[in-house]
């Protein structure tokens, strides 16, 4: 098979797929190709979501919310009538 250089040139033969999607693995192997390609997967997966999770208001820090402590009040005065 020739590979189409246009197109829209009708002296070229347009590729027969996905008759043909079989030729793929005669140039990339797949025992070869597929633990780099995981690999590369992986890190990029790493770094898309290490990214995501560090946003404001995303992730695993902001998901636990802890409630500000309560005010301290000093103790109402003791009424002078009552300690007699």
């Amino acid at each position: 098979m020739q590979v189409p250089v246009m197109l829209a040139d009708p002296s070229i033969a347009a590729p027969n797929h996905p008759e043909e999607d079989w030729k793929i693995w005669t140039v990339i192997n797949p025992a070869t190709w597929m633990v780099p390609f995981f690999g590369i997967l992986f890190v990029q997966m790493w770094l898309v979501h290490g990214y995501a999770l560090s946003l404001p208001g995303y992730g695993f820090k902001d998901s636990v919310r802890v409630n500000a402590p309560a005010a301290v009040v000093a103790p109402a005065p003791v009424a002078a009538t009552q300690a007699q």
